[in-house]
């Protein structure tokens, strides 16, 4: 009888296995009528074995509960040891600069869901450091803030940086972000990249890093790379880009011969980029930085919910980084522009609930010219309404000004 089981078993299998390459979905190929029929036969074969024999049903679960149980006692020691064996590759990793804190451009107020930029613009001076010392406007380079999973990787070294939590007011920036250990390669790997595929591991992290795997190999000692994970399931922004995995480069740093480093100009990253195939956020230069001018363009990209260069997804803000050898760099974020934008709004609806005036467009709820965030600040008509008087001027004729000095 125990053969007639198997035999039977095995001709159901078969079926099942027919019936589905024709295209029948499981509920289907369960209710079959041939295979319902054999079913019945095997059950009956079944009945007619001694309760304790191995091919009844309760003997057959038996023993898959307990080779379940085996496997999963086999994966969490392999589990074990893949941390203990990464544990002691972050031990001997040498640890490159961390990125760094960066802080808003504009003045803001408020905190987490009222957290929101002041209208009319001003440069975040105080710590940004934008708007203070010699050069106060100096060239920058407006680039693209993607927001994914922050990672740095040198040649040896995959790192994820990780928030620490430490905001409270005075403390350190540079006590906020620590680094965690992704994978590694060096000799004890073969030179081969370990740790992404570990049980512990995110496999979307590994769908984004697969493709620069060996670009990354190839960095020249010294050298790190910044750069955001982005995935279709690591960040809501990118939800509609179906199977979406790849990285975006913001930055490099170049380790120093005694500990430490510096991060490179922004120049310098857009040339390493471009010599390690690695795909670099989306930039422009502007000759000269103004508050007025990143507001505008980050009031456009809000409201018109602009994409990325790269990427069918809406821009989360901008970065504003110092041209040439200046190391200073701020954000300006879509969200806390548009809570600005509102605060503005309903600053204007009191007014006019009071009896005031008030326009309608967002960008023109102030009164004066001289808080006008319109893109036609240098127009005949502007200039005139700041009092300026232009009489041999016209709109196609040039005209010059000059700040008080220079």
């Amino acid at each position: 009888v125990r053969e007639e089981v198997a035999a039977v078993a095995a001709e159901i299998r078969q079926l099942k296995a027919d019936l589905k390459t024709q295209g029948l979905p499981t509920g289907e190929i369960n209710q079959h009528k041939a295979v319902v029929e054999k079913v019945s036969q095997l059950q009956s074969l079944k009945n007619q074995l001694p309760s304790d024999d191995r091919a009844q049903d309760s003997a057959f679960f038996q023993r898959q509960q307990a080779e379940r149980k085996e496997a999963q006692g086999r994966k969490q020691a392999e589990l074990d040891a893949q941390k203990a064996e990464l544990k002691a590759a972050e031990a001997r990793a040498p640890q490159p600069l961390v990125q760094r804190k960066i802080f808003h451009l504009f003045r803001h107020v408020g905190a987490r869901n009222t957290f929101r930029y002041e209208h009319p613009p001003k440069l975040n001076g105080e710590e940004c450091l934008f708007g203070a010392g010699d050069d106060r406007y100096p060239a920058v380079y407006l680039t693209e803030k993607w927001d994914g999973t922050t990672m740095q990787a040198t040649s040896t070294h995959i790192f994820q940086r990780q928030d620490n939590g430490t905001r409270q007011r005075g403390a350190d920036p540079a006590d906020r972000y620590s680094l965690k250990l992704l994978a590694w390669r060096g000799e004890d790997t073969r030179s081969a990249w370990r740790g992404l595929d570990f049980h512990s591991a995110d496999a979307r992290y590994l769908q984004a890093l697969t493709p620069y795997l060996e670009r990354l190999a190839s960095l020249e000692h010294g050298l790190c790379v910044y750069f955001e994970a982005v995935h279709t399931d690591i960040n809501t922004n990118f939800k509609d880009l179906p199977s979406f995995a790849a990285i975006r480069v913001f930055d490099f740093s170049q380790a120093s011969g005694g500990g430490g480093g510096r991060f490179l100009p922004f120049e310098e990253t857009i040339r390493l980029a471009e010599q390690y195939e690695l795909p670099v956020v989306g930039w422009a230069k502007k000759d000269v930085l103004s508050a007025e001018d990143v507001w505008e363009e980050l009031r456009v990209t809000a409201t018109e919910k602009r994409h990325y260069a790269t990427a069918a997804a809406e821009i989360e803000g901008f970065v504003v980084r110092e041209a040439g050898t200046g190391g200073r760099i701020a954000k300006a974020r879509c969200a806390e522009l548009l809570r600005g934008l509102a605060g503005v709004d309903e600053a204007a609806k009191g007014r006019g609930k009071r009896g005031q005036a008030v326009k309608s467009s967002k960008t023109e709820a102030w009164e004066s010219p001289l808080t006008s965030t319109r893109a036609d600040l240098s127009s005949l008509a502007h200039l005139q309404a700041l009092g300026l008087h232009l009489e041999a001027a016209s709109e196609t004729r040039p005209f010059l000004l000059r700040f008080p000095g220079r």
